[in-house]
């Protein structure tokens, strides 16, 4: 079966520091995945690579088979996208911004009222119906930005960050719409720093350090690779690998310097 995403070789650089160093991932159809690494370790930065925001420096990147280096935009019709930051038109209301986002993706009238009011009650946001964006919480943005990215019910749901400023309740009606798609087939792809949420929520992981994959599969596989013992928490795997990727990372370094001081005089280091 082949990955709805699939990272090959994938490297970025920003003003010469390495965001992604020959990253390697596969997320799978009907499934919810986490991205999970600390900070910097290159999450956002994935994932505006595959949503046609960033363009890497080298590398391959699939979606839904479709190589978005040869095709960048007909694969994104198959998308939906939360960005960790949501910014959206202050001067439109609710209303306004769901049916603009409605349009934009080509959909009818009658499908994109029939879809808005069912986000608008799922979300519990009938009574902002007509408010302006900017009257509204960090939590209701954050349930709005969800609600257009889904409006036309993508194969493929990516978020960054989703559950920041949503409410216990809200954060539970997402967990549910969530599993409900996954369900149906669909995917949910989410970046996360929320370890004891991923572990309830995600069928299977990848942690990243330093836009490397340092361990990719469900928590009994991470339980394995890490040797934490198969009573370990998802939390108490994350810190001894990524614990473990930042040792290796400093060993290495002296070598790699080394390295460089005797290429200057015609010698490579090893």
């Amino acid at each position: 079966m082949t990955p709805i995403v699939e990272l090959v070789n994938v490297w970025k650089s920003y003003d010469g520091v390495q965001a992604l160093k020959g990253l390697n991932l596969e997320v799978w159809r009907g499934e919810i995945f986490g991205l999970l690494g600390p900070n910097g370790a290159g999450k956002t930065t994935t994932l505006k690579i595959i949503v046609g925001l960033l363009r890497m420096d080298r590398g391959l990147v699939r979606v839904n088979g479709v190589d978005i280096s040869e095709e960048p935009y007909e694969y994104k019709r198959i998308i939906g996208y939360v960005p960790e930051s949501v910014s959206l038109p202050d001067y439109l209301t609710v209303e306004e911004f769901l049916i603009y986002s409605g349009k934009i993706r080509g959909l009818s009238e009658g499908k994109i009222r029939e879809r808005m009011n069912y986000f608008i009650k799922l979300f519990d946001l009938e009574g902002k119906r007509r408010s302006l964006i900017i009257s509204l919480s960090r939590g209701m943005r954050q349930k709005v930005a969800v609600a257009s990215a889904l409006l036309h019910d993508p194969d493929l749901l990516i978020l960054d960050e989703p559950f920041i400023g949503i409410d216990p309740a809200g954060q539970h009606v997402l967990k549910e719409l969530f599993n409900e798609r996954v369900k149906g087939g669909k995917t949910v792809f989410i970046s996360t720093h929320m370890l004891d949420t991923a572990e309830r929520l995600c069928d299977r992981v990848a942690i990243i350090h330093k836009g490397q994959n340092v361990a990719s599969g469900d928590l009994k596989n991470l339980q394995q690779i890490s040797r934490a013992g198969e009573n370990a928490t998802l939390e108490e795997v994350f810190l001894k690998l990524t614990e473990e990727a930042r040792e290796q990372l400093f060993e290495e370094e002296p070598i790699k310097r080394r390295g460089g001081f005797l290429s200057l005089f015609g010698r490579r280091g090893p």
